[in-house]
């Protein structure tokens, strides 16, 4: 027995040591990437991409899909010669989903480079750029690869970055640690066993949560505007503060304030220099409660949910499924490293099977709240694709894998303890097992009882001396402490099995250990909608580029739609001087349809030509431009636009 229970607790160390290496590895490949997910997008502008305006603007407005913050001095309109012509401060309208740009009067004619940065409303930044010219094109004042039409992903400093996914991995296993021994030590801890390892575990789990809440805060400014650790500070907390995702976290950090004096009074012994609890009463139950769920509520706002289509719907499942994946997976810690171990049996016959139905109402409520979130971040039904296009999705099929891999150990565990136990009637708090009251005696047996007691007062006497030689043993056993080590009176085999059952709630931990980084991990991505309303968003704004053309640059502007198309080319050389174009020439051919046109462009200005290309199908187009500068020198140039 004991050579077959060592080899399974080496195979068991063996798994979870590979458990931990695996979750590790994803935390690396999660803190590997520097660019930050975009949520918001970029639906329009004024001046429209790639056009050609006059008179100059005054203003420039950008719209997009969801509130935004500029984040400051990072908004800039740069001019031909390179100067900033932002006059004053970015506001935001219409709901904090446009943003208005004031410019300084008498903008010179050429093109302007517009490139921003903004928090999204989950508290992502998003980057991006685009071009725009007053009256006549000309070559960029800022270097061609600032430009970055529509929404793109942020860059994110690597150490802010990985202070902040571990931030927010901690704030997850704090709230585990935290829940686990009070729903354990309320509604299933045996009286007679001392506490102080589950409040222990509690107060660990109270301090790594604050301690996550306090890391995501503090990271969220240079997180946002691209800074790096050096750069956090006080006002960038103020910063922070001010929108949603910062708000969520300074309400939770308020309410594990707040929960400090309901924590020592639920979970302090029953006396002083004692360690038996002492057990809450009602309303220290109700304040546990409410404080409980008010904290979970900040998860979803510092999250996708808050923001989410229906956050009506979505607030209520995020907040379910925190919830019950920290009874679910705390209950285990508490039950693997606490209870099984020092619970007699006879305990465990009731603890157990009330522990299973917990848990198996925990896992139903995770699986059903999960199933809704991602139904809503998918679009629906029409974005069942998404789960397998977007990173979002394959996170979410990744974590549902490794639920099922801990949904089978768990429906072994509860298999065992069907079997061994079935149902519960009671809790086993009572130090002792309860006297049975006793039976009325009928008539009858009150006559055989006075028979039995003549008879039994003759022998009282001869018992007397014997009982007088076994009073101080039996005294000292009395005052023996009843030990703390699981009391199995079947047999060997009763505590093998108990043993096997800790095995597989350990190995639950460990799994429930991966799943909690690939929930930090979806909260840190893009939801598959957002990707793919990125993607639309780009496809329609105009296709806008500046591409070298020999010792020239050459500007081009194409709505890039399907159908009838004006085409803007505009010829500067590297220093920004127009360039005279003798004529001008070009083709477009989509090679998989076999379908070609000619490119006649016309000129409106000596470098500058305006011309119509209808493309009648969808896809990638081959587009060659040529432009001849004298008699002997000619110049082209191949570019594969998108046409959507």
């Amino acid at each position: 027995m004991t050579t077959r229970t060592t080899g399974l607790g080496n195979r068991v160390r063996k798994v979870q040591r590979a458990l931990v290496v695996a979750l590790f590895a994803l935390l690396a490949i999660g803190f590997g990437a520097s660019p930050a997910q975009a949520h918001a997008t970029l639906e329009g502008t004024d001046p429209p991409t790639g056009s050609i305006v006059d008179p100059a603007p005054t203003v420039v407005t950008m719209n997009f899909s969801e509130r935004v913050t500029p984040v400051k001095g990072r908004i800039k309109v740069i001019a031909p010669d390179g100067a900033n012509v932002v006059q004053g401060e970015p506001t935001t309208v219409n709901g904090g989903a446009r943003v208005r740009i004031p410019l300084k009067s008498g903008l010179a004619d050429g093109t302007y480079l517009v490139s921003y940065r903004v928090i999204s409303a989950d508290g992502h930044p998003v980057s991006g750029g685009y071009t725009f010219s007053s009256r006549v094109p000309s070559a960029l004042g800022a270097k061609a690869s600032e430009v970055n039409s529509g929404t793109a992903s942020a860059s994110v400093d690597n150490g802010v970055r990985g202070v902040q996914s571990v931030s927010r991995y901690v704030a997850y296993a704090g709230l585990v640690l935290l829940t686990g021994p009070l729903v354990i030590v309320l509604g299933l801890w045996p009286r007679r066993l001392a506490t102080a390892g589950p409040r222990r575990v509690a107060w660990i789990g109270w301090g790594l949560l604050a301690a996550g809440t306090l890391g995501v805060l503090v990271m969220q400014a240079p997180y946002a505007d691209g800074g790096t650790l050096a750069d956090v500070s006080v006002s960038g907390i103020g910063e922070a503060i001010d929108e949603t995702v910062g708000r969520a976290l300074l309400i939770r950090l308020a309410l594990l304030v707040a929960a400090i004096p309901v924590l020592i009074r639920v979970l302090r012994p029953a006396a002083k220099g004692g360690d038996a609890p002492g057990w809450a009463g009602p309303v220290d139950r109700v304040l546990v409660g409410v404080l409980g769920v008010a904290l979970l509520i900040t998860f979803p706002f510092a999250g996708h949910a808050g923001q989410s289509p229906a956050p009506i719907v979505s607030v209520p499942a995020i907040t379910l499924h925190v919830g019950s994946m920290a009874v679910w997976l705390g209950g285990l810690v508490v039950l693997a490293f606490y209870l099984l171990p020092r619970a007699k049996y006879r305990e465990l016959e009731v603890i157990l099977p009330v522990w299973s139905r917990w848990a198996f109402w925990a896992v139903g409520a995770l699986v059903f709240s999960g199933a809704i979130e991602t139904f809503l971040e998918i679009g629906g039904f029409r974005g069942i694709d998404r789960l397998v296009n977007t990173t979002y999705g394959q996170l979410v099929l990744t974590k549902v894998i490794w639920l099922g891999a801990i949904m089978v150990v768990a429906a072994n565990a509860r298999a065992w303890i069907n079997r061994r136990f079935g149902v519960p009637v009671a809790y086993a708090f009572a130090a002792e097992d309860a006297e049975t009251p006793p039976k009325e005696a009928t008539k009858s047996e009150k006559s055989e009882k006075s028979a039995a007691t003549t008879k039994t007062a003759a022998k009282t006497a001869a018992k007397t001396a014997a009982k007088k030689t076994t009073t101080k043993a039996a005294a000292k056993k009395a005052k023996e402490p009843e030990p703390e080590s699981a009391d199995f009176s079947a047999s060997g085999r009763a505590s093998d099995e108990v043993r096997r059952l800790r095995s597989r709630v350990a190995i639950e931990v460990a799994l429930g250990a991966v799943v909690l980084a690939l929930a930090t991990a979806l909260v840190q991505v893009a939801p598959a909608r957002s990707a793919d309303d990125a993607a639309a968003a780009a496809a329609a704004l105009p296709y806008s580029a500046q591409v070298d053309l020999g010792p020239n640059v050459l500007q081009i502007d194409l709505p890039a739609r399907i159908g009838r198309n004006e085409l803007h080319l505009t010829l500067f050389d590297k220093n920004g001087l127009p360039v005279k174009v003798e004529e001008w020439s070009g083709s477009a051919e989509l090679a998989k349809a076999n379908v070609s046109t000619d490119v006649v462009a016309l000129p409106l200005t000596e470098n500058h030509a305006v011309g119509q290309v209808e493309l009648p199908i969808a896809g990638d187009w081959k587009f060659v431009f040529t432009a001849r500068t004298s008699d002997i020198d000619q110049y082209s140039v191949e570019k594969t636009i998108t046409i959507r």
